[in-house]
């Protein structure tokens, strides 16, 4: 993938991101992982280096194993003994320094708050553990909108955020009910919640989990 195209690439999802939050249009529904993380690396992109660029992708599978070996080990000085699976995503497309930053900078983190500032650390600590447990019981193939995640992540309100989650998870079982039973127009709402599934109450998304499950 050449730097052009990927820099075409995020300046349309920066055109695409600005008319949905002008109201002009509604928000694309991210149809691939490529689409997802090249959103993800826009929107939170942390710059480490002057120079830094998006890396093109290699070939060579032995490369992978020891960037994300090199993040596991950036995440380890500050007391997290787990990658993300969005961190490594992201290491297809720059430095795995540039990851981990990016990552931690979604979450309204810096490596060096996480070094200098022990609460910091802890509060951080805690929502890494969150991503654990949406890592291990989530569905990767399933393509959400995982913004509201973040957002609610960055108030570092711990009470919000594992609501937040909760609510997450709930809307991909719902997605996974639709798509099993496939109800009259089960794929609208499947867009719908994927979309905007951080605008349903949790009252709401258990009521239709009920309906479904009946």
């Amino acid at each position: 993938m050449s730097y052009q195209f990927l820099k075409e690439q995020i300046l349309e999802r920066s055109r695409q991101l600005w008319q949905t939050l002008s109201g002009n249009h509604q928000l694309e529904i991210v149809t691939s992982p490529e689409k997802s993380t090249l959103l993800f690396l826009e929107r939170y992109h942390s710059q480490l280096f002057p120079q830094q660029t998006p890396l093109e992708l290699s070939n060579d599978r032995t490369i992978l194993p020891l960037t994300l070996r090199t993040a596991e080990l950036i995440l380890k000085q500050v007391d997290i003994y787990y990658c993300p699976k969005r961190v490594e995503t992201l290491l297809a497309y720059c430095d795995p320094f540039t990851a981990v930053a990016t990552f931690l900078n979604a979450l309204n983190f810096s490596y060096q708050q996480l070094l200098q500032f022990p609460e910091k650390q802890r509060i951080c600590q805690a929502i890494i553990n969150q991503f654990v447990e949406i890592d291990e019981t989530s569905h990767n193939h399933i393509l959400i909108n995982e913004f509201p995640l973040y957002e609610a992540a960055a108030t570092h309100h711990l009470k919000q955020f594992y609501q937040t989650a909760f609510a997450f998870q709930r809307a991909i079982d719902i997605i996974l009910l639709l798509e099993h039973q496939k109800p009259r127009n089960y794929q609208r709402q499947q867009a719908k919640l994927i979309q905007f599934w951080h605008r349903q109450s949790l009252k709401d998304l258990e009521k239709t989990i009920q309906t479904l499950s009946n």
